[in-house]
């Protein structure tokens, strides 16, 4: 079987820089391809099917990290390094098995067979992205003056949404059970609706690191694990407005699609409990915010629908959440502090469409604090 092009200009490169004891890694430049070929327009990363094996994959891209080991380290530490062996993917692919899934998680493997060793440590990797066809795929605003010492391929396209677009929005595998096109993750459409639609999606989770020569967008991809990120995504106003009641004003700040977005199951909680003596609770609610789902069984399989969508975003979103009195009397209430939180969290997998049942992957506290109790004033207008 005839070896790629890039391949073998890869390997060229790889063992010049052994040869030079691949600590510079700087071979002589070459000519930088600025525009796609006649043939029409560049593919961009996706799932697979790639067009090659895992064992090529990996060969190539202990290439790259040989020369880029300060971005290699970067990916390492990223949950795209880790898309297949990612314990909370590996247990919900156990409940639901689905090709499908694979081509995103392994797309340096077949999606329809068992992934082997290789493509199930590789992940998606640096090839994943960068290596299409026989195009080494770079940003047409690169942050190095420097030429790169291979032919590479930059164009505006890469360094937009486009880059990110066939692994971050897609439909349900079904959709005929479905009747309809129906999105499964919808994270595009969302950063067109956005006030930040203008900004890629490397502004944010790609941000520039390092400084002079080094200085580099970080590949290290920060998202919905990254508790200060997570934070830093959201602001969130709380105010004690009865005896009982308690209003959040929520907004995304500089994010580029609702909040959370991603992963179907991902959802925001509010809680509030008024806290009495010895700090036992004496009322208590809450309410998740996310994209809720009907489920119904269809052709033998669980089929999901949209209800509702109450997702932070852009413009402010209030809610109020009303504390049940359960016997006691406002007067009472109003005498006792009001905590407040809200969570980003994973949701692993639903056991029902009781979300309180759901299963949990993990979750990041995005503010929290406790609403003193209501002044005399303030009671006597509750209670005049």
């Amino acid at each position: 079987m005839k070896k790629p092009k890039m391949r073998a200009a890869l390997v060229t490169l790889w063992l010049s820089c052994v040869w030079l004891g691949a600590l510079s890694c700087t071979p002589e430049p070459v000519r930088i391809r600025t525009t796609p070929p006649a043939t029409g327009r560049l593919s961009m990363p996706g799932p697979s099917p790639r067009g090659r094996d895992a064992a090529t994959a990996s060969e190539l891209n202990a290439q790259c990290t040989a020369c880029h080991s300060e971005i290699a380290a970067e990916w390492r530490s990223s949950f795209h390094a880790q898309a297949q062996r990612d314990p909370a993917y590996q247990r919900a692919f156990a409940i639901e098995p689905l090709p499908f899934c694979q081509g995103c998680h392994a797309p340096e493997a077949d999606a329809n067979r068992p992934v082997p060793e290789a493509a199930a440590e590789l992940g998606v990797g640096c090839v994943t992205c960068h290596v299409v066809g026989e195009h080494l795929l770079a940003s047409a605003h690169g942050t190095s003056r420097e030429p790169p010492p291979h032919a590479s391929t930059r164009t505006a396209e890469f360094g937009g949404t486009s880059a990110c677009a066939s692994c971050h929005q897609f439909a349900f595998p079904d959709r005929a059970a479905h009747g309809e096109l129906s999105l499964m993750q919808a994270t595009l459409r969302e950063h067109e609706q956005s006030s930040s639609r203008a900004e890629p999606c490397a502004s944010c989770h790609m941000p520039l690191v390092g400084t002079g020569s080094r200085r580099h967008r970080s590949h290290a991809f920060p998202g919905g694990h990254d508790a200060e990120f997570v934070r830093g995504a959201l602001r969130v106003r709380a105010e004690r407005r009865a005896a009982n009641r308690i209003g959040f004003v929520l907004q995304t700040e500089r994010v580029g699609h609702a909040f959370p977005t991603g992963d179907l199951f991902r959802r925001l909680e509010l809680s509030a409990e008024v806290v009495g003596q010895d700090y036992q609770v004496v009322a208590s609610a809450r309410r998740y915010l996310s994209r809720h789902w009907t489920e119904k069984s269809q052709l033998m399989r669980v089929v999901r629908q949209v209800k509702r969508d109450d997702r932070a975003t852009h413009v402010p979103l209030e809610i109020e959440l009303e504390l049940p009195l359960a016997g006691h009397e406002a007067a009472t209430l109003s005498a006792l502090p009001l905590a407040f939180r809200v969570a980003y969290q994973r949701v692993e997998h639903p056991r029902s469409e009781v979300e309180e049942d759901s299963v949990l992957d993990g979750e990041i506290e995005i503010a929290s604090g406790t609403l003193p109790p209501l002044s005399k004033g303030e009671i006597e207008h509750v209670h005049p």
